[in-house]
C-alpha cells in the first residue's frame, strides 16, 4: 500500500525538525508513511516506492529523525534533496535498534484478555525514551456480539542505547521530571517549580477515529496520572473531562512557552 492509493489521509503527528523543515506521520488507519515539506511550499513530498508501515511515533532527537514501528524496531530517517525540484525528502529508513517486543500481545488468554498497546517517543534530559503503554482489553467469547472493552493501563520506561543498538528498560524517569503523553505531542518537563512532584507519566486517552481497536465502558474521559515510583494509576482532575469520539481529538498538552 502506498500513501497516494488512499482517499483518506490522516495526520498523526506533526514535527517542525526545523525552520526549513516540517516532518508527518501520515496514512490511514495502522499504516502510515513520513511525509516531508518546507515551510509554506504548496505540497509534501513522498517517495512513491516507500511502502507504508505501523509507524507508532516520531521524534526529532539531537538533529536526526526517528520513528519507532509496533515492532519496537527504532528507525532512523534519513533526508535528501529531490534533485528536480529542490525539495526534502526521506532518502533512506534505517534500522538502529532491533525491538524486543513480547510475544503475548497477539494471544487471548484463558480469562478472554488480551494486551493492546502503544508506544511513544520522548526526549528526557538527553536521553530518547521509548514509553510501552500495554492496554489490558476483555474479548468476547466466539461467537458473541460484545465489543472488545478495555480495561486497566501499565507503563514500561525503555532507553535508547545507541552503542549497543538496544533498549534498556529503565525503573525512573527521574524525580524532578514527568512525562506528558500524547499522539500529537508527547514531552518531558521539570516540575519542581510548580511544586509538583515527579517521576511520573501522564496520559490521554488518544485512541484515533480511524485506528480504535476496542471500546470504553465510559462514555466521558480525562487524564491519567502513573506513578513511576509506586506502579499505580489515578485520575486526572475530577472537574475536567470531555467526552469520547470527536471530541477526545482535540485534547492536548498545552505547555507554558505554548501560551
Amino acid at each position: 500500500m502506498h500513501i497516494n492509493d488512499s482517499e483518506k489521509l490522516h495526520i498523526t503527528k506533526l514535527i517542525m525538525c526545523s525552520s526549513n523543515l516540517v516532518a508527518a506521520l501520515v496514512g490511514i488507519g495502522h499504516t502510515s508513511q513520513i511525509l516531508m515539506c518546507q515551510p509554506g511550499a504548496l505540497s509534501w513530498s513522498v517517495r512513491a516506492y516507500n511502502q507504508c508501515k505501523d509507524f507508532q511515533d516520531m521524534s526529532f532527537y539531537q538533529g536526526k529523525l526517528y520513528t519507532v514501528a509496533k515492532d519496537e524496531n527504532l528507525l532512523m530517517v534519513n533526508i535528501s534533496q529531490d534533485h528536480s525540484t529542490g525539495d526534502p525528502q526521506v532518502s533512506r529508513i534505517g534500522q538502529v535498534i532491533k525491538g524486543d517486543s513480547p510475544p503475548w500481545y497477539s494471544r487471548v488468554f484463558e480469562d478472554n484478555s488480551k494486551a493492546y498497546k502503544k508506544l511513544y517517543l520522548v526526549e528526557s534530559c538527553g536521553m530518547l525514551l521509548m514509553v510501552r503503554r500495554t492496554i489490558w482489553c476483555q474479548v468476547p467469547e466466539p461467537g458473541g456480539d460484545d465489543k472488545v472493552m478495555a480495561g486497566k493501563n501499565e507503563f514500561e520506561v525503555f532507553e535508547a542505547d545507541f552503542e549497543h543498538s538496544r533498549w534498556v528498560k529503565v525503573s525512573t524517569v527521574g524525580d524532578d521530571q514527568v512525562l506528558f503523553l500524547g499522539r500529537r505531542c508527547s514531552r518531558s518537563m521539570s516540575v519542581s517549580q510548580y511544586g509538583l512532584p515527579g517521576n511520573r507519566i501522564f496520559f490521554l486517552d488518544d485512541d484515533e477515529d480511524n485506528r480504535i481497536e476496542y471500546a470504553y465502558d465510559e462514555e466521558n474521559t480525562s487524564f491519567g496520572i502513573y506513578s513511576m515510583r509506586f506502579r499505580s494509576i489515578r485520575s486526572g482532575a475530577p472537574n475536567i473531562s470531555w467526552k469520547r469520539c470527536a471530541e477526545m481529538y482535540l485534547a492536548a498538552w498545552l505547555f507554558p512557552e505554548d501560551r
